[in-house]
């Protein structure tokens, strides 16, 4: 494993030990780490960038091995990977985003703050990788978090980074990584998908506060249709999901289909 450098963000904060155990790991296998994170949580921050003035305090955070350069960053995950490979760490041959502490699968990752922050490296012309972990809502009560596995999906990259890459780390890619959250034995493979569509139900909840009436906006994912080759049908059957993904979301299918002439016929 060749050492690189390597900038790391997320979405779930400075202080998530998603991002701790993956820095510490990365230094741990002599790699030069940088992490520029949110100073809170910004999950569903998706792609979005915050327009005001931004605040970045390096130091010493809680967790980090000292071979660690760590920032806390006011903006969102895209604007920390902004400011890591254009101020902070220019020098970045690669941008991790994770771990994160829940799936980001099929759809999700138009929401997910943790692709956002990958997708940025992807603009910068890195070669990202968004890693997530699939805990549920009741392993995370029971901090029943299984870190070591997603740790070992890290060193299984970086030892294949020449054949994920292409030789061509200093090239654009996307790589949205999901980890079932189970010991690393009962791991079976890994597998390439499509993102699949991923359905929720029940995804406005209402509580009451001593302001009012207030709602969640969240919901349960609903699975049972996801077709075969899908990154929720891998994950849900064991497998690590490795799902490439562009910034084109044009449908070509239907671009094809009224084609300039069609749409000239219909403005006479």
């Amino acid at each position: 494993m060749k050492e690189m450098k390597i900038l790391i963000s997320n979405d779930d904060g400075i202080y998530a030990r998603g991002v701790v155990e993956a820095a510490n790991r990365l230094v741990e296998l002599g790699h030069s780490v940088t992490v520029v994170a949110p100073d809170r949580e910004r999950s569903g921050a998706g792609q979005s960038i915050d327009t005001s003035m931004l605040r970045v305090k390096g130091g010493r955070f809680p967790g980090f091995d000292e071979r660690v350069r760590a920032f806390k960053c006011t903006g969102t995950p895209s604007d920390c990977v902004t400011l890591g490979l254009e101020k902070i760490f220019p020098e970045a041959e690669m941008v991790l985003s994770g771990v994160n502490n829940g799936p980001n699968l099929g759809c999700d990752v138009y929401y997910s703050g943790t692709v956002g922050a990958a997708r940025e490296g992807y603009f910068g012309d890195r070669f990202s990788v968004a890693l997530s972990l699939d805990v549920s809502e009741e392993q995370r009560s029971m901090d029943d978090e299984r870190y070591e596995t997603a740790l070992y999906v890290i060193e299984w990259v970086l030892d294949n980074i020449d054949i994920l890459s292409g030789g061509e780390t200093n090239k654009g890619a996307l790589l949205n990584i999901n980890i079932p959250n189970v010991p690393l034995r009962d791991i079976k493979g890994f597998r390439m998908a499509a993102a699949g569509r991923r359905r929720y139900r029940d995804r406005v909840s209402e509580y009451h506060a001593p302001g009012g009436l207030g709602y969640w906006i969240r919901g349960l994912p609903v699975d049972e249709e996801e077709h075969e080759g899908s990154d929720v049908r891998a994950v849900r059957d064991g497998y690590v999901a490795l799902s490439f993904l562009r910034h084109d979301t044009t449908d070509h299918e239907r671009n094809s289909r009224l084609d300039a002439a069609t749409i000239s016929d219909f403005c006479e």
